[in-house]
C-alpha cells in the first residue's frame, strides 16, 4: 500500500501583511475590537491571491497564551481564562479566494451582556487551506508530499475604559547556560497597564574602563495586561570586563520610556 505524507506549514502572522508561498497575503493580521457589553462589532480582514490557482480555506478558532519566553501555546477554544473565541463569528465557515482576486471576510464580535468591563480578551481565527481536486489527483497518482498552509489572525477585545499603557522592568540578569551555549542577558518585563502593549526592547553595554558602547539587536514584543515576559539578548563572544548594562523599553504610540540599569562583571 502506498503511503502519503501531508506536510502542513503553519504560518502564524503577526505583522501588518505577510505572504503564503509568495501568493496569498492577509491584511491586517490583527483585529482589535472594543465596545460595551451587549454590543455587536464588526471588522474586516482581506485575503489577496496573486497566484494563478484558487485557494480554499476552512475557518476555525483557537485560544492562545504567551509563555514567559515569548512562545505561543495554542489551546482549544474556550479553555483560556481570557478567551473570546465564542464571541466571534463569520458569515462563512469556508472561504474561496479565486486566482488573481481579493476576498474580504467580515468578522463579527458579539460582546456578551455580562462581559467584564476591565478584562482584555483574545483568541485566534485560523484559515486552514483545504486540498483541491488537483491535490487529490496527485494523491491518487502516488505523489507523496502535499503542502498546505494555515494562517492565524489574532483577535483582541479591549474594554472602552482601558487606556493605561505601562510596562515595568522587574529584573535584569546574566543567563548562564548549563551546556556552555552563548551567554545572554535577560530582561524581565511585566505589563502593569490594562491594554495590549506593543514595544521595542533595546539593550546597551558600556565598558566602564574604555567607555566603548555595544548596542545589541533590539527585540519587539507584544504583551497582554498582567503578563510577564523575559527577553534575552545574546552577548558578544569573548566579552570581558566591567560593564554597565542599560535596558530601554520604547512603547508604541507612547513617548514614555522604561529604563533599567545593572552592573556586570563578565569573565
Amino acid at each position: 500500500m502506498n503511503k502519503f505524507i501531508y506536510l502542513f506549514i503553519f504560518l502564524i502572522i503577526t505583522g501588518s501583511s505577510s505572504i503564503l508561498a509568495q501568493s496569498i497575503s492577509m491584511s491586517p493580521t490583527r483585529l482589535f475590537f472594543t465596545g460595551n457589553p451587549g454590543e455587536k462589532v464588526t471588522r474586516t480582514v482581506t485575503l489577496q491571491n496573486s497566484s494563478e490557482k484558487d485557494y480554499v480555506f476552512n475557518l476555525n478558532y483557537k485560544d492562545w497564551v504567551r509563555e514567559e519566553d515569548g512562545n505561543k501555546v495554542y489551546l482549544d477554544p474556550g479553555s483560556s481564562k481570557t478567551s473570546n473565541a465564542s464571541w466571534i463569528s463569520t458569515l462563512e465557515n469556508t472561504v474561496t479566494v479565486p486566482a488573481r482576486s481579493t476576498k474580504e471576510i467580515v468578522v463579527t464580535m458579539q460582546i456578551p451582556a455580562n462581559a467584564s468591563k476591565s478584562d482584555v480578551t483574545n483568541s485566534m481565527l485560523f484559515f486552514t487551506q483545504l486540498p483541491q481536486q488537483a491535490d487529490k489527483t496527485r494523491i491518487q497518482n502516488g505523489i507523496g508530499i502535499i503542502t498546505l498552509f494555515e494562517v492565524g489572525l489574532h483577535i483582541f477585545y479591549t474594554p472602552p475604559g482601558n487606556h493605561v499603557k505601562s510596562l515595568d522592568i522587574t529584573n535584569i540578569s546574566e543567563v548562564n547556560s548549563e551546556n556552555g551555549a552563548k551567554r545572554k542577558v535577560a530582561v524581565n518585563i511585566h505589563n502593569d497597564g490594562n491594554t495590549i502593549n506593543d514595544a521595542t526592547v533595546e539593550f546597551e553595554l558600556t565598558d566602564k574602563d574604555s567607555g566603548k558602547e555595544i548596542k545589541l539587536t533590539p527585540i519587539s514584543i507584544s504583551m497582554l495586561p498582567d503578563t510577564n515576559q523575559t527577553v534575552q539578548f545574546s552577548l558578544p563572544e569573548n566579552i570581558s570586563g566591567n560593564f554597565l548594562g542599560v535596558a530601554i523599553i520604547k512603547m508604541a504610540e507612547s513617548n514614555d520610556l522604561r529604563v533599567g540599569e545593572k552592573n556586570f562583571n563578565f569573565k
